[in-house]
């Protein structure tokens, strides 16, 4: 049986929410079936009753052996953010989890903010926030470029604001397997089998897109790509095909924009949010999977193209024509 030991840094505890959400079966009993033996979790362990310090300490010793390193949050460089409670008095929360993963057999960031430092550094980021091998784009983080777990990986990014339950209790049974290796990261360090495709790629409103039919306002069934800052075409995600909230939601299904969270740039790369910037009447973040002159190209072609039926129904608040 696999230790696994979850630690939780700068952030809003979003994942631990998302993983609340899995189901069928849920977190806990995943883990189990797994072979995971759960040593600590912010939210689901009693610190008086585990001993935090004595189990850290095994590990630290290698009396004890460390599966699975969970870190879901950003890591502060500054000491102003304070120690690590639940390990000894002392020990800063960073000093923590370097020491914990350089004896984890496999190391994993859940989130953007561990994995890139996410909203935890946006603006000034005054406590010098990091994700544990990213800072945004740029590689190093808190472990350094060149860090890799027992297994030999360096740490596996899963990001999300939150991530997908899937994405982490999937990944988490392929290192219960033995079948993770590296070839199956992206250059980001995230599974390629959760990023390797835009979450544009079967958002409900893609006929929309196709003709430039495009909402002008929130609760229209048009595309929010042109006017209303969805940034769906940049975000590398299956979250529009893995569904969320019982398996029936995305962002552009419930009428909002996606803001490309799983990106390393979120959240200050993609501001403004909830408008689509733009030269002239051409948006500036154009999409990932075509080439730029192509869609300058197309564009007026297929809206002149676009069927009555669809422009109608872009700017309508429910369908009005099938």
């Amino acid at each position: 049986m696999s230790t696994l030991l979850w630690l939780q840094g700068s952030c809003c505890g979003g994942e631990t929410v998302s993983l609340l959400n899995a189901e069928q079966p849920d977190f806990l009993t995943t883990l189990e079936n797994l072979g995971y033996n759960l040593i600590w979790h912010p939210s689901f362990s009693f610190p008086k009753e585990i001993g935090m310090s004595e189990v850290v300490g095994k590990m630290l010793s290698g009396k004890s052996r460390l599966g699975v390193l969970v870190v879901e949050g950003a890591i502060y460089n500054r000491p102003e953010a304070g120690p690590q409670p639940l390990g000894p008095k002392t020990r800063y929360l960073k000093d923590l989890v370097i020491a914990l993963a350089a004896v984890a057999d496999y190391t994993l960031a859940v989130g953007t903010c561990a994995s890139f430092s996410g909203l935890s550094s946006c603006g000034i980021n005054p406590f010098e926030a990091t994700g544990l091998q990213f800072f945004r784009r740029e590689s190093g983080g808190l472990l350094g470029r060149g860090y890799r777990s027992k297994a030999g990986l360096p740490v596996v990014n899963i990001p999300g604001c939150p991530a997908h339950p899937d994405w982490i209790t999937i990944t988490l049974a392929s290192i219960a397997a033995g079948k993770f290796k590296l070839d199956e990261l992206d250059p980001y360090n995230r599974p390629k089998v959760f990023y390797s495709k835009l979450a544009h790629h079967a958002c409900p409103r893609n006929e929309y897109y196709e003709f430039k039919a495009s909402a002008e306002h929130y609760s229209q069934q048009g595309c929010l790509f042109e006017n209303l800052g969805c940034k769906g075409t940049l975000c590398e995600s299956d979250c529009n095909e893995r569904l969320w909230l019982s398996r029936t939601g995305s962002c552009p299904r419930g009428g909002f924009p996606c803001l490309s969270c799983t990106s390393p740039d979120f959240p200050d790369g993609f501001i403004p949010f909830f408008q689509t910037a733009k030269i002239g009447n051409i948006p500036t973040t154009l999409p990932r999977d075509v080439p730029k002159a192509w869609y300058v190209g197309i564009s007026g072609l297929a809206k002149l193209a676009c069927p009555e039926r669809v422009k109608k129904n872009a700017v309508s608040h429910k369908l009005e024509e099938i």
